[in-house]
């Protein structure tokens, strides 16, 4: 997949641009706050749906506007497409798939496919368990479209379901029938989700295995597993799985009337990474946990090659700064054959690698594109009359340090309404 350009009018600090992309690594750089992440975050949009920094659309209107609008223009294997996005103040957005307006935000999500890894994605290993939740259902989302359906079933059924269990005793006695239809609901749904997730997270195991293996020079083994309500030798089927969800549902719901919420199911789940059979959230170092969150961001791409016979787009916000010499080498070394659209402090980090494209960002605007190649640099302008001229340059350009920096989402994504069990 291959992403050839994205156009933004009053796209937060962005007026009007057109960015174009080649096939390979292309580098956007420039100096503090002048939104290179951004950009990234634009160009996401189309492969998630919602932005994975904004809390609220507006956020993404350029200041004393009504509205914004991007379009991105990509390839697959098979065809060339375009996507574009409406976004008003007055609220909600709208998607069009060449030019054609979708129903809901949900109908896009997979036709672009996009991994995503920042700074925040390093922690994923420690982190609660909501955030690996999240990076599974992103990652199987883009590759399963039903899986999207049953996420917004199950958190619209685990509301209704929320409700009654916050009813004072005398009220809920009326909705005792109504309750256990829930609870079946629930163990359904439950176990369709969990059985992807566990799909998934085989094919996880191992390619982490594989990268982090290359890495660590096969010192360290890893394990991903799926760590479920239901117990390792329950998930072996869906009817298993099934039985189990209904059986924890239904016992303990004296516990769950007293607590007001639904505190068994998919929701609380979680993905159990090791390392030499020790649980990593607790015995990794940081350099370990580093390596393991770089290795399921590569596996995540691996595993949408397989699903779709071509990699996705790679878009790495300022992650090379938070790497060590070793890991920066080891990405570098694996993303040549990809796309790539990452921003980085220094475009010198690149200088070993070839047909790089530098695309330099300031105050919202594209400065200058240079593209380096064997024989030579080869800057590329835009002149006053909107073409593109070529000029030889032999020496880098000096650039500035760079910065790390829900209404329709709801039903892409599930972003737990219950707080983890302490």
């Amino acid at each position: 997949m291959f992403c050839k350009n994205i156009e933004f009018i009053n796209y937060r600090n962005i007026e009007k641009e057109n960015l174009e992309f080649t096939d390979g690594i292309n580098v956007i750089h420039g100096e503090n706050a002048q939104g290179k992440t951004n950009i990234l975050e634009g160009i996401y949009i189309f492969a998630r749906g919602k932005s994975f920094r904004a809390f609220k659309d507006r956020e993404l209107i350029r200041f004393n506007c009504d509205s914004a609008y991007a379009k991105l223009t990509y390839e697959n294997k098979s065809s060339s497409n375009e996507l574009g996005v409406e976004i008003h103040k007055s609220g909600g957005k709208k998607f069009y798939r060449n030019k054609i307006k979708v129903n809901k935000t949900s109908e896009i999500i997979g036709d672009f496919r996009a991994v995503l890894f920042c700074p925040s994605h390093l922690g994923i290993i420690k982190d609660s368990p909501s955030v690996r939740r999240r990076f599974l259902d992103v990652a199987i989302s883009q590759l399963r479209p039903i899986y999207i359906k049953m996420l917004a079933k199950y958190n619209s059924v685990l509301e209704q379901r929320n409700a009654i269990l916050k009813m004072e005793p005398s009220v809920r006695i009326q909705y005792e029938g109504i309750i256990n239809h829930y609870s079946d609901e629930l163990a359904s749904l439950c176990a369709d989700i969990a059985g992807m997730r566990i799909d998934y997270i085989k094919k996880l195991d191992y390619w982490v295995k594989a990268f982090f293996d290359e890495m660590m020079k096969g010192r360290e083994t890893p394990k991903i597993t799926y760590e479920a309500n239901a117990k390792e030798n329950d998930l072996e089927s869906r009817e298993s799985l099934k039985n189990k969800y209904s059986r924890l549902l239904k016992d303990n719901l004296e516990r769950e009337y007293k607590s007001g919420a639904t505190l068994y199911g998919i929701h609380k789940d979680d993905l159990k990474i090791e390392i030499n059979g020790r649980d990593a959230r607790f015995y990794s170092s940081q350099g370990q946990s580093r390596s393991l969150a770089l290795a399921m961001k590569m596996a995540e791409g691996e595993i949408s090659k397989e699903y779709s016979g071509e990699y996705p787009v790679f878009l790495f916000d300022d992650v090379l700064s938070e790497l060590d010499e070793n890991r920066r080498k080891y990405i570098l070394s694996k993303i040549e054959k990809r796309q790539v659209i990452l921003t980085s402090c220094e475009p010198l980090d690149f200088d070993e690698i070839k047909n790089v494209n530098f695309i330099e960002i300031k105050n919202g605007k594209r400065e200058t594109y240079k593209i380096s190649n064997e024989s030579a640099d080869t800057e590329v302008f835009e002149n006053e009359n909107g073409d593109f001229e070529n000029t030889e340059s032999d020496e880098p350009d000096e650039n500035g340090e760079d910065s790390l920096f829900d209404g329709e989402e709801s039903d892409i994504i599930i972003d737990e309404n219950d707080g983890d069990e302490e």
